[in-house]
């Protein structure tokens, strides 16, 4: 990239002609000197600084998802390293597609030796917890810890919820092949079993324990941890009916007492991915011929969004309603 060229790319006009996305101070040092004009770009709102000396077309950025702009950190924050430590935790969890229920943190997390200490730098978390080999691989030319070691690790540390859905969906498989599993329940244990003793050793083992391949989504795991909170009898999943002909699943029923929960999230109604050609209103009419279709078969059908399914005092008493016996937790806060 010549001086001239530089310097065209920095004009304020022409900042949005950045479609790629990142410039990098270093890249510029050798013609500027310093980032001060990315620097004054980014404080007129041209630019947006994700990292030291890394910046992104403002615009861009805002139009990034919330999963998309962490990522977009992490992967600055590796960059910056050049491989010399795997990223962990929530870090590598973003580049592995896990699912987490709470906010991405403001920091990148690292993964590094027991002796080096984990003393870490502003926007860096460093974890003492040692580097096995087997733990480590790349993705994309990011250093990171495998599936197996990123969701030990969340199981660990990460709220509870979260910690179960990382689990869910790293296990996690469909009958239509649309989603296939990211890594096994056996490979979770062997990973379990490598890194002891560690912090967390016993909640993470039972978080792995109570996960499963046949939750539909991170708002059914963080159902499913309430369910079991509350003292719900353990429902089965994925159950299937047959309605019209065809066979079709659900997210929650309970046998012995013939009722069903769904769960919904927003995506199913809205998200052009999950709509698969149809309309919102397509949907919601074939959902309503599906619902009616299984409410004929049970006793009592319920359904719940998201915000509910993760509020465990408005799933319970939801579930109430249904006529559910409430027993003692299954689930241990941790």
């Amino acid at each position: 990239m010549s001086v001239e060229q530089t310097e065209r790319m920095l004009e304020p006009n022409d900042a949005d002609a950045l479609t790629d996305g990142l410039v990098l101070a270093s890249d510029l040092s050798g013609a500027l000197g310093e980032d001060l004009r990315l620097r004054r770009l980014a404080g007129r709102g041209h630019l947006y600084r994700f990292y030291r000396g890394q910046y992104i077309v403002a615009a861009r950025w805002r139009e990034f998802t919330p999963d998309q702009q962490y990522e977009l950190r992490v992967r600055g924050a590796a960059l910056a390293r050049r491989g010399s430590l795997p990223v962990s935790h929530q870090s590598a969890a973003v580049l592995w597609g896990l699912p987490i229920l709470v906010p991405w943190p403001r920091e990148v997390h690292f993964l590094i030796e027991r002796a080096a200490g984990g003393r870490s730098d502003p926007g860096i978390r460093k974890h003492a917890l040692g580097i096995h080999e087997a733990d480590v691989t790349e993705r994309d030319g990011v250093l990171l810890t495998t599936v197996g070691r990123t969701v030990v690790d969340l199981a660990a540390t990460m709220d509870l919820k979260s910690a179960v859905a990382a689990v869910d969906r790293a296990l996690a498989v469909d009958r239509f092949g649309r989603v296939l599993p990211l890594t096994t329940r056996e490979e979770l244990f062997d990973t379990w079993e490598r890194m002891l003793p560690f912090r967390g050793s016993v909640r993470a083992r039972a978080i792995i324990d109570f996960g499963t391949h046949l939750s539909g989504s991170s708002s059914e795991s963080g159902s499913r941890v309430n369910i079991a909170l509350s003292g719900f009898p353990a429902p089965e999943l994925q159950h299937r009916f047959e309605v019209d002909g065809r066979a079709v699943e659900t997210d929650f029923f309970w046998r012995d007492y013939d009722c069903v929960g769904e769960c919904d999230g927003a995506g199913k109604y809205f998200d052009p991915v999950m709509l698969g050609g149809r309309t919102p209103a397509e949907v919601v009419y074939a959902e309503k011929l599906r619902e009616d279709g299984i409410r004929r078969q049970v006793r009592a059908f319920t359904r719940w969004d998201t915000a509910t399914g993760l509020n465990q005092y408005r799933l319970r008493a939801r579930l109430l309603q249904l006529g559910l016996p409430v027993g003692p937790s299954r689930l241990n806060r941790g």
